[in-house]
């Protein structure tokens, strides 16, 4: 195998560079380990912190979390008292434990690191640091002996020469030696002069044995120096390593406990646990009874006079509709909860198909949906089981209206009312089998005597006090089809007629400037001079509805005159607080405003007026009289 003196003539300086760099960068590993050292005691400090932290918190609610904030009372609570712990609180403080546990390792690595790593590191740095610089001492030395030799050169060259000379002339002499004795002399003298000579060749010798030698001898050793740090350095590493498993293998020990205990944990035992310590006498609040007001002699069957019974069939019909409409809806999001119940269930056991939490959130919300529509199916089935008894059920032979929402851009009567259902603000309904109009609020009081021909309407059977307009005729029971009975129900022959006389002096008059003929049914014809009473003033649609000889209609406004003198009674109030209309019927209205009252008999504590050129309803506890 090659080596640094083989290969590398003559370079320590940069062999040594090369050892000294290796040596320093023991100092950046040792450094890191230092820092890995800190990081692991500060993670263990804020690990233990954390864990303590949450043990503490633990403790104060072990006793809600297990048997909850009212399974002990407040004697045991206070005393102390052991209870029963949740196997979800079991785990949890296991689990806080073992982190715990886990701060600890961590800090006696941090410990390890600093001692066993760091130190050791500091001590192969140290030492290899010191052989270094030995060698580079001897090498200084070998070039300064090398220089000495090098200075001695010209001395031993000119030494070499001289003997040289010397040997020459010693043979020269003993060829001219005069006897024997002087040639013996001459000869030894001959024999130390060439030993001069050979010896003033040492210089060379000395570079060969420095430049072979010596040198790659240094550099050799250097290199062990060099391999022998990268032996100490990784042994040390390994040690590191070995120390940093250990703390792993340490950890995976207690998050294996943590799982342990975290298979323990028993949701349907847990719940058991807190039905035990909860669990207490139970009286079922009694049931609502009916409650007659103070202001009116009532008792809690329901009324069962004409108006009623055209009331309690409509309400009958639209219940049962409505549980129909229920039924089906529930039916429909059943099967969609099954659907998503069997999702649920693929998705649990093989995650990858999708996303079980996703299908159960949506799961829950279709059942809050159900208990929703199953909460409104109870109450019209209770409403259907109060009705039936009362009037019998829907017969066959009944006909109900199926009406509609309908805004009128025609001047237009209620069937039933015959007030005005006409204009922007006066939302209605109309039947699409018969044509029959009628307010909202009028619609539950309409027979249910559809003809199921287009232009052919049965009209009214109801006392007409309960409406705006105090003259429409409505007729007796026997103007009703025999079909109109309702199963069950007794059906008197007739009812007093509902036309009342309007009393003129509180009602404003006019006279006609024109001749007008009615070009609809809703309208009347009139001609100059007739006086009439007005019904509805001008809305703002341009039209009255007046009476004249009995017959109500609506007339242009611009024909007519109101008449305004001394007598005639007109109705105001002031508006106490602000109302902002909920429906298409209503008013809004501001604090301090004057409305003329129309109609104080609406009932359900509603009035009818009219504000800016508006008609509509308004609550009557929202305002007070006023005397302008």
């Amino acid at each position: 195998m090659k080596s640094f003196g083989s290969e590398l003539k003559d370079q320590v300086t940069a062999v040594n560079q090369f050892v000294q760099s290796g040596i320093q960068f023991l100092n950046d590993i040792r450094d890191f380990i230092k820092e890995r050292a800190q990081i692991e005691k500060d993670y263990a400090h804020k690990l233990e912190t954390l864990a303590k932290k949450y043990a503490s918190k633990k403790d104060k609610k072990s006793i809600a979390l297990s048997v909850g904030e009212n399974g002990l009372s407040s004697n045991q609570t206070e005393i102390g008292a052991s209870f029963e712990t949740s196997t979800f609180i079991k785990a949890w403080g296991r689990l806080l434990e073992e982190i715990e546990n886990i701060a600890k390792d961590r800090h006696s690595l941090s410990e390890i690191l600093s001692t066993a790593v760091v130190d050791r590191i500091k001590g192969v740095a140290s030492k290899k640091e010191e052989f270094r610089k030995k060698h580079m001492i001897f090498a200084q030395k070998l070039v300064s002996d090398r220089d000495k030799i090098y200075a001695e050169k010209q001395k031993a060259k000119s030494r070499y020469d001289e003997s040289c000379v010397e040997a020459q002339s010693s043979l020269q002499k003993q060829e001219r030696a005069p006897d024997e004795k002087t040639l013996e002399k001459l000869k030894k003298q001959s024999i130390q002069d060439e030993v001069d000579m050979k010896n003033n060749k040492a210089a060379n010798e000395y570079k060969k044995k420095y430049y072979h030698t010596d040198v790659p001898a240094l550099i050799d050793h250097m290199q062990k120096l060099n391999e022998s740090r990268i032996k100490a350095i990784h042994e040390i590493w390994n040690d590191y390593i070995g120390h940093e498993l250990t703390v792993l293998s340490k950890t995976e020990r207690h998050y294996n406990d943590i799982r342990e205990a975290l298979q323990k944990v028993d949701a349907e035992a847990d719940s058991q646990l807190f039905i035990k310590y909860n669990k207490k006498e139970w009286d079922e609040p009694p049931d609502f009874f009916f409650e007659p007001s103070q202001a009116w002699e009532d008792n809690e069957e329901l009324a069962n006079d004409e108006n009623a019974q055209v009331f309690l069939s409509n309400k009958l019909v639209k219940a049962k509709q409505r549980l129909t409409d229920y039924n089906s809806s529930i039916e429909t999001k059943k099967k969609d909860i099954s659907g998503m119940e069997n999702l649920v269930d693929a998705y649990s056991k093989n995650p990858s198909l999708g996303n079980a939490d996703v299908v159960n959130e949506n799961l829950l919300e279709t059942l809050r949906e159900v208990t929703s529509l199953e909460s409104m199916k109870t109450y019209y089935q209770t409403e259907v089981n109060s009705i039936i008894p009362v009037i019998g059920d829907i017969s066959p032979e009944q006909k109900p209206h199926e009406f509609k929402s309908a805004a009128f851009t025609i001047p237009t009567n209620c069937d039933l009312c015959q007030a005005s259902v006409w204009g922007i603000a006066k939302q209605g309904l109309t039947c699409k089998e018969c044509g029959y109009n009628c307010h909202s609020k009028c619609e539950m009081k309409v027979p249910p005597n559809c003809t199921r021909k287009k232009g052919v309407i049965n009209r009214g059977l109801v006392t007409s006090i309960a409406f705006s307009n105090p003259i429409s005729p409505w007729g007796t029971l026997s103007s009703v089809p025999n079909y109109m009975s309702l199963a069950g129900a007794s059906t008197p022959t007739s009812i007093q007629s509902t036309s009342t006389v309007v009393d003129q002096e509180v009602c404003l008059q006019a006279t006609a400037l024109y001749d007008y003929k009615a070009g609809g049914p809703s309208e009347i014809s009139m001609r100059a001079g007739d006086t009439m009473v007005v019904l509805e003033p001008d809305d703002g649609s341009g039209w009255v509805q007046v009476l004249i000889d009995e017959n109500s209609g609506l007339v242009p406004a611009s024909y007519i005159e109101i008449e305004n003198h001394e007598g005639i009674h007109r109705d105001y109030v002031r508006v106490l607080y602000d109302y902002k209309a909920q429906t298409a019927e209503e008013l809004t209205i501001h604090e301090n405003e004057i409305i003329q009252v129309t109609n104080r008999n609406i009932g359900d504590g509603w009035w009818e007026g009219i504000i800016d050129n508006q008609r509509g309803q308004f609550p009557a506890a929202y305002v007070e009289e006023y005397i302008g």
